[in-house]
């Protein structure tokens, strides 16, 4: 039942804040009459709230006060957090740490940038993997059977420079290795810029992206170069203190 409840509570997004059973069943790919249970169960558990009067969902004060105990207490966030403010006042950008949730990337911190005009990439925003920059380095070290797994055989055009070509998003994977980081300009939006750099635990494995977007009226494209010397630092420093050592355990 846990994996039930995961895949329930992984549809709420602050774009999606309540959910009817309906449109719950069509986005799990689940019978009505299941996920009206599945729904029912959780809100008996005291983690979703059903409307009396609409019916549908939203997540229960006592999730949110556990989301906010999570937050504080996780270890790869708290030591995230004070790179992400000091890229964001070194910069003036915006930045996030970005994890892959199922097929996409997701932010689970952010600090946004104080300048009027800004990206906002709010904590629980998704983003499809192949337009970002995050999603690019979340997936650029995985093989090219996952990759392909994780990843539409239909790349649907977002913006001007969108990749809509999977032979061409393996060639940008590649890039990404050769390089270390990643960038993407006007490829999810016509106005964004963006750049990421891994985050890796203490046996190598890639399991995040530090990244920073901004509007490309301040971010050439010629510029992200130099934007992403600083993810990669603090990306690199942030994988340092989880314990990586520059190689994978398994060849000490």
């Amino acid at each position: 039942m846990l994996q039930k409840a995961m895949a329930v509570l992984e549809l709420f997004s602050p774009v999606r804040r309540e959910i009817g059973v309906v449109e719950a069943a069509e986005l799990l790919h689940k019978p009505k009459s299941t996920v009206s249970r599945w729904l029912a169960a959780i809100a008996d558990a005291g983690l979703l709230e059903r409307d009396p009067h609409s019916g549908r969902y939203r997540l229960s004060m006592r999730l949110a006060v556990l989301g906010e105990i999570a937050r504080d207490s996780t270890g790869m966030q708290r030591l995230a957090h004070p790179y992400l403010e000091k890229i964001t006042a070194e910069t003036g950008e915006t930045s996030s740490l970005t994890v892959m949730v199922r097929s996409e990337a997701m932010n689970i911190d952010a600090v946004l940038s104080p300048r009027p005009i800004i990206h906002v990439g709010w904590v629980g925003r998704r983003f499809p993997c192949y337009a970002t920059a995050s999603g690019k380095v979340l997936l650029a070290w995985r093989d090219s059977a996952t990759v392909k797994r994780l990843v539409a055989r239909r790349l649907p055009k977002l913006a001007s420079r969108t990749i809509t070509s999977m032979d061409d998003f393996q060639h940008e994977l590649a890039r990404v290795r050769d390089h270390g980081y990643s960038t993407a300009w006007r490829e999810l939006e016509d106005e964004l810029a963006a750049v990421a750099a891994p985050v890796r635990d203490h046996t190598g494995e890639v399991v995040a992206a530090i990244a920073i977007s901004a509007p490309v009226s301040r971010v050439p494209i010629k510029a992200l170069a130099s934007l992403a010397r600083v993810a990669v630092d603090a990306a690199e420093s942030l994988s340092s203190q989880m314990g990586y050592r520059g190689v994978q355990l398994a060849e000490l």
